[in-house]
């Protein structure tokens, strides 16, 4: 019993310092292509989280500050939605993701949870490498829910990605923990204060 308070501390300490994720498209982009298609990749599962209204593109055209694999929107055509839209199966925090303008110029973006936090970026042509990509970050606690707004609401064209968060251990499970640790201590207190009852009237 005495070796199981050691292991439930050690749980209680990795829970309160979960390691951050990074979701980045690469595996699930491979071998798509550049021109957006108005075809949704959605719902898109990946770990706890998911993702609703975009669709998978590798070297997205038209978006040179991220070539890599992405998940892009767009109003032109199809069936893309604006916003994107991200739910978790699990609360998180720290959550930050960078969000790339393929649009005209000067167009705002918007990053809101379902706390009521949000943030905004204006961001500058999307031919431009500079100043046509930003990082949104929301440091909550608790998130489970998260969109991404294109502020024209006709013919939006963006994309996401490097999705970054920290899972946040639910507080149920580690009162349950605590409360166990506790019990198994208290039990441990109890067999030794009776071995050493025993001991003495020996």
């Amino acid at each position: 019993m005495l070796r199981l308070i050691p292991i439930l501390a050690i749980a209680l300490l990795s829970m309160a310092h979960a390691r951050a994720s990074t979701i980045d498209f690469e595996s699930q982009a491979a071998g798509r292509g550049g021109a957006l298609t108005g075809i949704p990749d959605s719902p898109l599962v990946i770990g706890i989280a998911t993702f609703t209204g975009g669709e998978l593109r590798h070297a997205e055209i038209g978006l040179p500050a991220d070539q890599t694999g992405v998940y892009a929107t767009e109003g032109l055509f199809g069936s893309d939605g604006n916003p994107l839209i991200i739910t978790f199966s699990m609360p998180v925090t720290s959550l930050s993701l960078l969000v790339l303008n393929g649009e005209a110029a000067n167009q705002t973006y918007t990053l809101f949870n379902n706390l009521g936090d949000s943030v905004h970026a204006q961001l500058a042509l999307p031919g431009s490498l500079q100043n046509s990509a930003a990082t949104l970050s929301l440091s909550g606690r608790g998130i489970t829910a998260v969109s991404v707004q294109s502020a024209n609401n006709d013919f939006w064209n963006f994309a996401i990605d490097n999705v970054t968060f920290t899972p946040v251990p639910e507080e149920s499970t580690c009162l349950l923990l605590a409360g166990g640790a506790g019990f198994l201590a208290c039990a441990s207190r109890r067999r030794r204060s009776n071995h050493c009852v025993r001991g003495a009237s020996q």
